[in-house]
């Protein structure tokens, strides 16, 4: 669970984008926060929710990222339920972004069929619009995969295309949050991709991260907007 934070107005009508049908059951044994699940997981992450928003809704800060130290700390999980929780948010829209482009794992958690994704977008020209996922009952969520993985993740992340869409991704719709999990610090992708977002979450694990990985990630972001630290 998330804890510890150092924190439907109208229908949304699809068009472009994809509805897809998925088994609610097993995004409940994924452990993630759809109707039915546990209500302290889903507490925590409302309360993450509510942290974050304070120190961002203000400013207009909406392109968030999510990292951390190290691999396995739970940082795409932490993702996709701070996603949901606010797109719960009364007036409130998410896009859901899957950044970490050298080991895709949004679509794994979701259960989403197989499809074109940001790396196709990146590449190849295809469509944002036609890359983008509604998951049917998760109202004011949608979701950008990844697609296919690459070795190129940190050149495409920095380039100017991947800066233009940012600004679209932020600026299309004024009242949404865009949520970009990226891989972890160990690699080159989170620090290219940093100057293009308002603000930064960092996931550590509870018992694993020790203190130094933790203060060295912030080093490492420290000309950063770095929100804060969730404890998973």
């Amino acid at each position: 669970e998330a804890a510890g934070f150092i924190e439907r107005v109208g229908e949304i009508h699809y068009t472009s984008t994809r509805t897809v049908t998925v088994d609610m059951d097993r995004l409940r044994r994924n452990r993630l926060m759809v109707p039915g699940s546990d209500e302290n997981l889903g507490e925590a992450y409302k309360l993450l929710r509510t942290r974050i928003v304070q120190r961002t809704r203000r400013e207009g800060r909406n392109a968030l990222m999510v990292s951390g130290p190290l691999p396995n700390e739970g940082k795409t999980l932490t993702t996709i339920n701070l996603a949901m929780a606010l797109s719960q948010e009364v007036g409130q829209t998410v896009l859901l972004v899957d950044g970490d482009l050298r080991h895709p794992s949004v679509h794994r958690y979701l259960d989403l069929p197989p499809g074109p994704g940001l790396v196709d977008c990146l590449t190849s020209g295809y469509p944002v619009a036609k890359s983008l996922v509604h998951i049917e009952g998760l109202a004011n969520l949608v979701v950008l995969p990844a697609g296919r993985s690459t070795t190129r993740s940190a050149e495409l992340l920095s380039s100017p295309l991947m800066a233009d869409l940012v600004q679209e991704l932020k600026h299309y719709y004024p009242d949404r949050y865009v949520l970009f999990d990226l891989p972890p610090l160990l690699y080159a992708d989170p620090l290219a991709f940093a100057p293009l977002v308002d603000g930064i979450i960092l996931v550590v694990a509870a018992g694993s991260t020790t203190r130094e990985e933790i203060t060295g990630a912030l080093e490492t972001l420290q000309e950063f907007p770095v929100l804060g630290c969730v404890l998973n």
